[in-house]
């Protein structure tokens, strides 16, 4: 799927959630390279899993919490220049230190918005692009929906 149809199937899903529904959309997660040798299976049990890019969004009450990767520039593990961080900034994503007159920022350090069931589109809009700012591929963009 290209870009417009992913914000298609999204802004779809969204506007169907139930209560307690979420969505999640990202990329796999890298497989982590076999380890080989002792020394390296320790190592390996103790180092952080690659990052990759994904977005959630949860509904409550007819409201739609979304979060977004977070990049290095917010406390998160996407490396991102800069300019990419401002891009996402600009999108209309918020990062962590910002309130929202909706809901409380995430705990964790992730871009974040909230905004009522009825605009689902437009969160569907700022998963899109953020997947684009920061380069996904989209053909290998996965969606799973749960409660």
């Amino acid at each position: 799927m290209d870009a417009t149809q992913w914000q298609e199937r999204i802004a779809s899903e969204l506007a169907d959630l139930g209560q307690q529904e979420f969505v999640v959309v990202g990329e796999p997660e890298p497989a982590a390279p076999e380890p080989t040798g002792f020394l390296a299976r320790l190592r390996a049990k103790a180092s952080a899993p690659a990052p990759f890019r994904w977005g959630q969004v949860l509904c409550v009450d007819e409201i739609l919490y979304a979060e977004f990767t977070g990049t290095q520039h917010i406390g998160g593990t996407w490396p991102a220049s800069a300019e990419r961080h401002e891009a996402l900034r600009a999108a209309g994503w918020l990062t962590p230190e910002e309130t929202d007159p909706i809901a409380p920022a995430p705990s964790q350090p992730h871009y974040w918005r909230t905004v009522p069931q009825s605009e689902a589109e437009l969160v569907a809009r700022l998963l899109v692009e953020a997947f684009g700012i920061l380069g996904a591929d989209f053909a290998t963009l996965t969606l799973r929906r749960d409660r």
